[in-house]
């Protein structure tokens, strides 16, 4: 239930030794649940990490991860407000490894009642559909995962659904054949724009509906620039 993830959450990190740099997550439930604390040793460095969810109607959500580095793993350890909030965590975090300080709170996460209603609110709705046939619930609310980890250059795609995964494919962005901004016009002489990553050979793997050329353009230069590929324009007449 989402409701059970409600509550208070601190992430810091402390100097251990000159250079020995420790993390920690820290989380307290609202419900009387036992308070957990996930602890990373021998931090060397953070940076970031992009993951973008697609439903069955094209629609995305895109997350935005905190990693922590050592020397063995990259890990994603803190969900961001957005990608420049994600980008200064993981400065204020590489700039405390590399100096002196001996604690750093990097960011805190407070309960709100509030947001406590909603979830239980949609809580409810999965709930009801599985009475109804958990068949019918895995259809309902499949979803696809798509996470771009660009230190390892690869694309994860994944199936989700509410009793866990699918299935996993995993794309190096060696894979990527082109990204492109797709310009189509009806019969009406409307044009619509929308951001489509393909992979070799010609298999789509991702169209983003957009609300016009230039944001549509913004968003494929990011993932461009992401994936080491040019943009290209597509038009196509209906």
């Amino acid at each position: 239930m989402a409701w059970l993830y409600q509550g208070d959450r601190h992430f810091t990190c402390f100097r251990v030794a000159q250079s020995t740099v420790n993390c920690e997550v820290f989380f307290e439930p609202f419900l009387p649940l036992s308070s957990t604390t996930t602890l990373y040793e021998n931090v060397r460095g953070a940076g970031t990490k992009t993951e973008i969810e697609t439903d069955e109607d094209g629609d995305r959500t895109t997350y935005y991860y905190v990693t922590l580095k050592t020397s063995a793993w990259e890990r994603e350890v803190w969900l961001a407000s957005g990608e420049r909030e994600a980008q200064e965590l993981a400065s204020r975090i590489q700039s405390f490894v590399n100096g002196t300080e001996s604690q750093l709170l990097v960011d805190s996460d407070k309960f709100d009642a509030e947001d406590l209603g909603i979830a239980i609110s949609i809580s409810i709705v999965p709930v009801l559909l599985l009475l109804t046939g958990a068949f019918t619930l895995i259809l309902a609310f499949r979803r696809r995962r798509l996470t771009f980890d660009r230190s390892l250059y690869q694309i994860q795609e994944e199936y989700l659904t509410p009793f866990g995964s699918l299935g996993k494919k995993t794309h190096s962005f060696q894979d990527v054949q082109q990204v492109a901004v797709q310009a189509r016009t009806d019969s009406d002489g409307d044009t619509s724009f929308s951001v489509e990553v393909t992979l070799q050979p010609q298999k789509l793997l991702l169209s983003i509906s957009s609300g016009g050329e230039s944001e549509a353009r913004a968003e494929a230069e990011k993932l461009g620039q992401l994936l080491g590929r040019p943009v290209i324009l597509l038009e196509t007449k209906s």
